[in-house]
């Protein structure tokens, strides 16, 4: 699909020709469900490529979604293991657990932000009482 998508939409910047890509995925780049693909042109061999996700501190963005997904959910590395499998996916991040510590950290700055914005609010509704 992306290799049509590609061949619709662009030219090679270097050859100036139409419909003369090649995407293709190199799988041994994956990062649990981030993978790395690239467009190479046919006739000049110029060639781009990208992950498919943003890289965030704890890894990338994908794999840091699909594990608090599946945790909030009430599921874990296993199950998350049998939904990749069942949709054709590839495998969740192999180091799963290891996310679990800055979702941990972002949920409770969120919530510490949360009581202290509440306890300000019933602070003025109490006229600072």
């Amino acid at each position: 699909m992306l290799n049509d998508i590609f061949n619709n939409i662009a030219k090679c910047i270097y050859c100036d020709r139409s419909f003369c890509f090649d995407v293709t995925e190199n799988k041994s780049s994956r990062r649990g469900l981030a993978s790395s693909i690239s467009a190479t042109c046919k006739y000049c061999g110029s060639s781009h490529g990208s992950m498919t996700s943003n890289s965030v501190p704890a890894g990338y963005e994908v794999n840091l979604r699909f594990v608090y997904g599946m945790r909030c959910i009430g599921i874990g590395k296993s199950a998350a293991q049998t939904f990749c499998a069942l949709m054709n996916l590839p495998p969740p991040p192999a180091k799963f657990e290891r996310l679990y510590t800055p979702i941990f950290n972002a949920l409770e700055t969120v919530s510490s932000r949360s009581m202290v914005s509440s306890v300000n609010e019933a602070v003025i509704a109490n006229e600072n009482n």
